[in-house]
């Protein structure tokens, strides 16, 4: 890039089909990089590039960045940046890095000022106080951050570090400040409502401590975050300190400083409460539960709300609370406890080495007998939704590569970045079918020396006073430098049998390269034509026919084995029995995976034994990489699927209750064999929360395995045809999406009575509601709100 030249990317992040693709409902952001050094090419863009990573990475903010720009430090280059972006691309968020210190070129904040028409001091001072718990250089920054219409500018400064924690310090309020710009009124209502809840902070929850040690700082945060121990003993210790003190010296290392969403919940109570995109809030429990913790050794904590909308309220039941994804109960006791009938909340525990001599077995080690000592109540921790969203695509690995064929690759993910070998065109073409003739010439009449056709090389020159015909997409002769279309000429003369023009009349005045494609015009030699993580579609796949790449590197599809449980089913085709009913889970499942282009195996029906469904397992296991599983995972006394994943798999049960509506019950976990990751969905047996389980998890979990960029499903808004009640739990409302005439929004239609059975309520259903959780402030959604809606069929 030649010094002097502004450096411009605008990308659409919400290119292929599947991402969110309602920009009312996405975070738009654009990232400016304010340095002399990087405009000139002399210094290497890292913090803006890191920070396009942040923004859109979905377990984050899950933005697009709509703009990217390098600017020098000019006030006006970037003011103007600052003023195209708001007013005429109208982004949701501005995020400035650069320029912010003592330097005399430090001009970002002087810029910003003059730009912004209110200010936003609570968000500058929350990375300065993050700042100066790092350092104490902190204070030597001077962002600015402020309102222009309906868009947020925020400076950072220009490290990537001091970027990076600056962003993660104001990470938790972003959601809900580009609520409030959007005037989003449901989910700031919603958010309103679970703040009037919160209880006033105690004094000694307000205080902040700095500990001297030069690479520590410490922070009360108001609820137990140590790291977490293995021996019961020191368990017993941290509940005894919790119960005593109500908060705790929380360490991180020099370079991973930042408050978050789940910090800033645990300074008011234990139970949890979600608002979209943003922290945490909380509600009053008399007896926090002790298995409420947070790791504190992961270089970036995650925002707790990705793909739910409204505030998700969890029960106080001191049983039920998690905010960590929950681990099979064998993580912690070396006898299983979910085989006695006293069974502690289970803990988050890693399952590291082979288990490569699991699938030799061929009998379960579950015991069945003791059926009076079998659990009443689920051992297992309620999840936020959006907890377990965010653990299934963490534990979900990108699968390798293979080559295939490019007609093969329609739905795949370029695992390459793809380079054409050759201009386009490769020689100078016409765009219309007319005449080649010379510019200089000017309007007359002209003697036709012969034609140049598309596929055809011609060999004579155009010389003064002379013309030749040629069609769309064929060589420009030598001594041609312009195309005449054929509406602007008149024939003068032609053969005696008119096979041949002899003579035309020009009238009009050509422009030297009018009409012409130059040589690379459309693609030059060595440019990148398609990107490392495209999703490949029709266009994708012309594309390489046309740059002459037939074989690609893409990432693998995963193989996906489905399975349904319990006695009491029948094949289809089977006729009933007393006591049967036919199995539709199978069917219904394997299709919507189909439907999305991955390969599936039927794993049939298995009996509710512990011995079948351990060879089933085995079998999946074996054969592909995500295995589905619906039925069984409840609490009945033949749902033995949960204590086989434990006992004879020792598979790493992420969660095994989530609070959601329908699909209480859905579990996750993973197996690692020989170093290779398997997912096993473990969905509830009735009909509709398995397909809508379905389209939730394992959809998404299918996405990010095949390598696309942001596997999230898409979610657009839509106004209610009736009143809709809403459930005390966050529940996905089944509809149909149609369009009135001159409408921009879609009308969603309920499918009618939404009992977990009905599969009737699937039918034609191409929509989830996603409804927030009753609060006593709202109990019904009205006939004509907007609400989100994720697609799940055809529009």
């Amino acid at each position: 890039m030649c010094p002097g030249t502004v450096q411009t990317e605008v990308v659409n992040m919400a290119a292929d089909g599947m991402v969110l693709t309602n920009h009312d409902h996405q975070t738009r952001v654009g990232i400016l990089t304010v340095s002399d050094s990087c405009f000139n090419n002399l210094a290497e863009d890292r913090s803006g590039v890191n920070l396009k990573d942040l923004v859109h990475d979905p377990s984050l903010l899950g933005g697009v960045i709509a703009a990217y720009k390098i600017v020098p430090d000019e006030i006006d280059e970037i003011k103007d940046t600052l003023l195209e972006w708001c007013d005429e691309q109208q982004l949701n968020l501005i995020l400035t890095t650069g320029g912010t210190g003592f330097a005399p070129r430090d001009v970002t904040p002087e810029a910003t000022r003059e730009v912004i028409e209110r200010e936003a001091p609570g968000m500058a001072l929350a990375m300065l106080m993050g700042s100066l718990n790092v350092t104490p250089l902190g204070m030597l920054s001077r962002p600015v951050c402020g309102i222009r219409g309906k868009t947020l500018i925020i400076n950072l400064p220009g490290s990537k570090k001091g970027s990076q924690e600056c962003f993660q310090f104001i990470l938790p309020a972003l959601p809900h400040a580009i609520d409030l710009l959007r005037e989003a009124a449901v989910r700031v209502k919603s958010t309103h409502a679970a703040l009037e809840q919160l209880p006033s902070p105690s004094p000694l929850l307000a205080n902040t401590h700095i500990d001297t040690n030069a690479n520590m700082h410490t922070m009360e945060r108001g609820t137990q975050c140590d790291e977490e121990e293995d021996e019961e003993d020191e368990e017993d210790r941290r509940r005894v300190r919790h119960a005593h003190n109500h908060h705790h010296h929380h360490h991180h290392q020099h370079g991973t400083s930042h408050i978050t969403a789940a910090a800033i919940a645990a300074k008011t109570s234990h139970a949890v409460v979600m608002a979209k995109g943003g922290p945490y809030f909380a509600a009053n429990t008399p007896d926090p539960p002790t298995h409420f913790t947070c790791s504190c050794t992961h270089d970036q904590q995650i925002p707790d709300s990705i793909i739910s909308r409204g505030v998700q309220v969890l029960p106080r039941d001191s049983a039920s609370l998690s905010s960590t994804p929950s681990e099979s109960p064998r993580a912690t006791q070396a006898t299983s406890r979910l085989s006695t009938a006293s069974c502690p909340t289970p803990k988050v525990q890693s399952r590291c080495g082979s288990n490569e001599n699991i699938l030799r077995a061929s009998h379960s080690a579950v015991d069945i007998s003791k059926v009076a000592r079998r659990h009443r109540m689920s051992p297992f921790p309620l999840t936020s939704m959006d907890k377990a969203f965010i653990t299934v695509l963490e534990m979900t690995p990108i699968l390798g590569i293979e080559v295939i064929n490019y007609r093969d690759g329609f739905g795949r993910v370029l695992a390459q970045d793809i380079y054409a070998k050759d201009n386009l065109p490769p020689f100078p073409a016409s765009v219309k079918d007319g005449y080649a003739v010379r510019a200089a010439d000017g309007p007359g009449d002209r003697f036709i020396m012969g034609e140049s056709q598309a596929g055809q090389q011609p060999t004579h020159t155009v010389m003064p006073g002379q013309v030749m015909r040629v069609t769309t997409g064929a060589p420009i002769p030598c001594g041609a430098d312009a195309v005449v279309q054929i509406e602007d000429t008149e024939l003068l003369r032609e053969s005696e049998d008119g096979t041949e023009e002899l003579e035309v009349r020009i009238m009009v005045q050509a422009r030297p390269g009018q009409d012409i494609r130059p040589i690379g015009h459309d693609i030059r030699r060595g440019e990148c034509v398609l990107a490392k993580g495209t999703h490949m579609g029709p266009s994708e796949i012309g594309l390489l026919a046309t740059v002459g790449v037939t074989e690609v590197s893409v990432h693998k599809f995963p193989v996906v084995a489905v399975m349904s449980t319990g006695n009491e089913l029948l094949n289809p085709e089977d006729d009933l029995h007393p006591g049967k009913i036919r199995d539709s889970n199978r069917s219904t499942l394997l299709s919507t995976i189909q439907e999305h282009g991955y390969p599936t195996i039927n794993l049939g029906i298995v009996g509710d034994n512990p011995d079948d469904l351990l060879s089933a397992l085995h079998e999946g296991i074996s054969r592909a990489d995500v295995i589905i599983t619906s039925g069984g995972v409840s609490m009945g006394e033949k749902d033995y699927l949960k204590q086989v994943l434990d006992i004879d798999l020792h598979a790493q049960i992420h969660f095994g209750r989530v609070f959601m509506k329908p699909g209480l019950p859905t579990t996750f976990a993973t197996v690692d064999i020989d170093g290779i990751r398997k997912l096993i969905f473990a969905l509830p047996g009735n009909p509709v929360s398995a397909v809508v389980t379905c389209n939730l998890f394992v959809i998404p979990a299918l996405r990010k395995m095949q390598g696309i960029l942001d596997p999230r499903p898409t979610i657009i808004k839509a106004r209610l045809s009736c009143d809709v009640k809403l459930d005390p739990r966050p529940e996905y409302h089944r509809c149909i999406l149609t369009w009135h005439h001159q409408e921009p929004l879609p009308w969603a239609q309920s499918t009618g009575n939404q009992v977990s059975s009905r599969l009737m309520s699937m039918r034609s259903a191409n929509g989830l509601l996603m409804l927030p959780p009753k609060t006593e402030q709202y109990v019904e959604l009205h006939k004509g709100e907007v609400v989100d809606v994720m697609v799940i069929g055809r529009l």
